[in-house]
């Protein structure tokens, strides 16, 4: 495929490294390495120095090559909620992008005071209005940039090119496109949960229309935080009875959480398989991760099939 070049996706947690790697070979895509190795010690994204994260991503890195070397030298990351700062806010398109830009930048502030605001790299995406929303809103994403650069200086001590740092939500979703399970028409919700934060992504014929994450005590919560948001509101104006389609990804999601879900919200949820339609190598066939856990390695695999 013209344009496309091995790439491998590696998803960043407090504890562990994921990663993802697609090769073109021949005339198709292939998928040649899921695995995962854990940190010697878990990271504290708000204390912890950079050389100490550093540290530890590099030896989790170094045991995964062990086991199977990188045939690529272009990777991409998902970061953690940790990191990541989101909003969404209504959105008139009658300002310079840099003045836009520094609107964002004052609203989160307002929105995240002890975050380090003038750092922030900032992303954002606009929502049209539809019959869910009666407002055009933009969704915005920011990141500090000393992660981004602590992942560059990375890239560049093992001879890698970062080409990408995205959302890890938005990488599951993304993964979607190449799952089997995919609904592209119509009213489609996605979750990503862990033991910390439930994301929440509303989308409308394949376009994202509402996002959120919510900070968890424990996962008890999850249940009635779903009932909240997926119920009419001033910000969204649907009702449960309109979603197409459901679908969950998350690390450690066992088959009774789904089960749950299901009965709570009365929604089919669908712990989909990111790998659905891309062709293995023949020994992922014996690979556990590949063959048991192929959900919590949504955003790895959505950011490694990212190519644009």
């Amino acid at each position: 495929m013209a344009g496309f070049e091995n790439h491998a996706g590696f998803s960043l947690s407090s504890t562990k490294l994921q990663v993802v790697e697609v090769n073109y070979v021949g005339d198709q895509f292939r998928l040649v390495n899921v695995d995962e190795a854990y940190f010697n010690d878990p990271i504290d994204f708000d204390n912890d120095k950079d050389t100490k994260i550093s540290a530890l991503l590099q030896g989790a890195y170094d045991e995964l090559l062990i086991k199977k070397p990188l045939n690529c030298s272009a990777v991409s990351f998902t970061l953690p909620f940790e990191l990541l700062y989101s909003m969404q806010i209504p959105y008139e398109n009658t300002l310079l992008y840099r003045d836009l830009i520094e609107e964002f930048r004052w609203e989160l502030s307002v929105l995240y005071p002890f975050a380090p605001v003038k750092n922030l790299a900032i992303q954002f995406f606009e929502i049209e209005r539809c019959i869910f929303n009666e407002t055009a809103s933009a969704l915005v994403f920011a990141v500090p940039r000393r992660f981004i650069q602590l992942l560059d200086n990375f890239c560049k001590k093992n001879n890698l090119r970062l080409r990408f740092v995205d959302n890890l939500h938005l990488a599951a979703e993304r993964s979607l496109s190449l799952s089997n399970a995919i609904v592209y028409k119509g009213l489609t919700l996605s979750i990503h949960f862990n033991n910390k934060y439930l994301s929440i992504l509303f989308a409308f014929n394949g376009k994202p229309l509402y996002f959120k994450v919510i900070p968890l005590k424990d996962a008890s919560e999850i249940p009635d935080h779903l009932i909240r948001e997926t119920h009419h509101s001033s910000t969204l104006k649907i009702e449960r009875s309109q979603i197409e389609a459901a679908f969950i990804s998350g690390d450690e999601i066992s088959g009774s959480v789904v089960q749950t879900l299901k009965k709570v919200l009365g929604l089919d949820f669908i712990l989909f398989n990111p790998f659905d339609k891309i062709r293995p190598l023949p020994q992922l066939y014996e690979n556990k991760y590949y063959l048991e856990k192929y959900n919590s390695f949504a955003p790895a695999a959505g950011i490694a099939f990212r190519i644009g």
